[in-house]
């Protein structure tokens, strides 16, 4: 991945002394233009012409894509690898950028490195069916964000659904308080990309009337942070102890004392007696309950089958796809909202994507962008102070 930074640092530099030229029309951004308008019957042809007996090759973060469910629908074959985002980018560098074929579909996170490198790079190529963009906010078409999947606070509640012990997200950076879990920034690209979105000029309203209400006066800067949200960042980071897996969290609050805490995603409640669990953002915490991140299901800029490329991400988004790969389970949500969340979901507590769009802090590519360097630096001296 280190390798992939400086690329990148590299190419925003000299991004002042590029111009721009007239380019040909790639076979690849063809066959995405004429799929966008195609029926699923005409482009389940046109795949199945195109792909023969060969494999759909998809790149993804999220294992789920193995199932067989897309296979069994429509007789394409799918071969998939999960090498984590950092890595998926790396691949991209090393086969899109040298025109060697690696992959058709492309499932990864990280709003910054997808748009300052894979995208400006044209290894990447946004593909939106016609039939589904009334039903997905413009917002998430460009990039095409496939699912949400959230992490949560999450706390022991002891056996007492009605303590409510977590009202107020500053508690959390209260100097007193320590224990909360969290992935550790350097390493999950959501959890930088959410401390990050938090200091937007909205979330800094929010903690301000949140910070007011905890501790009963205005916030005032001593001038030792840059916005209140940077002070909420830096103690919430003091007070947390970094673990490594979300499935390591949860088995710990499960199996903690009364009071501990953690932020994790949602799904990893499978795994543990999530009796004594209770979910803050539920308690109607002030400030927020947890980040809401997106994954971008793109196609590669040289994929070998892009009208098969295409078919799959028609069923990534129809609600058959989402319910037959994330739909059984909690903490993902389907981008096209005619689709809901499954009754197993419900039994663990879990809402429609609208209510958690509501009280989490949903990554925000647009400010990302436009603090990513100075705000990473500054949180990186944080986490490596610990």
């Amino acid at each position: 991945m280190k390798k992939v930074l400086a690329f990148l640092v590299a190419f925003v530099l000299c991004v002042p002394f590029l111009f721009s030229a007239a380019v040909a029309e790639t076979d690849v951004q063809k066959a995405i233009a004429e799929a966008a308008s195609m029926s699923w019957d005409d482009l389940l042809t046109k795949a199945k012409e195109e792909i023969g007996d060969n494999k759909l090759m998809i790149y993804s973060n999220t294992s789920r894509v193995k199932e067989d469910t897309f296979t069994e629908k429509t007789g394409i074959q799918i071969d998939t690898q999960n090498p984590n985002d950092s890595e998926i980018y790396e691949m991209l560098q090393q086969e899109v950028g040298n025109n060697v074929y690696g992959a058709d579909v492309v499932l990864l996170q990280d709003c910054f490195m997808l748009t300052n490198l894979a995208i400006a790079e044209g290894w990447l190529e946004n593909y939106v069916p016609e039939e589904y963009k009334a039903n997905i906010l413009e917002s998430d078409q460009n990039p095409l964000v496939c699912v949400y999947l959230n992490r949560l606070f999450f706390y022991n509640d002891g056996g007492n659904k009605e303590a409510k012990q977590f009202k107020n997200v500053w508690q959390f950076a209260d100097p007193e308080f320590k224990g909360t879990e969290f992935k550790n920034p350097m390493d999950e690209k959501s959890s930088m990309n959410f401390l990050i979105s938090l200091t937007s000029e909205k979330w800094q309203t929010k903690m301000a009337e949140a910070y007011k209400n905890y501790y009963g006066k205005d916030w005032e800067s001593t001038g030792e942070f840059q916005n209140i949200s940077y002070e909420w960042i830096y103690k919430f980071l003091m007070n947390c102890t970094f673990v490594s897996k979300d499935s390591t969290i949860a088995s710990d609050i499960a199996g903690g004392a009364a009071g501990s805490s953690g932020l994790f995603v949602f799904s990893k409640l499978r795994s543990v007696d999530a009796s004594n669990i209770s979910i803050c953002a539920k308690d109607g915490m002030e400030g927020f309950g947890g980040l809401l991140y997106p994954i971008y299901s793109m196609i590669a800029a040289n994929a070998k089958y892009p009208y098969a490329a295409c078919l799959y991400i028609n069923y990534l988004l129809s609600t058959e796809g989402y319910n037959n790969i994330f739909g059984s389970q909690m903490g993902t949500y389907s981008v096209n909202n005619a689709t809901g969340i499954s009754e197993n979901a419900i039994s663990y507590g879990d809402e429609p994507l609208s209510f958690w769009q509501d009280c989490l802090v949903i990554e925000d590519a647009e400010h990302v962008q436009n603090v990513y360097f100075e705000a990473f630096d500054q949180i990186s001296q944080w986490c490596a102070s610990k």
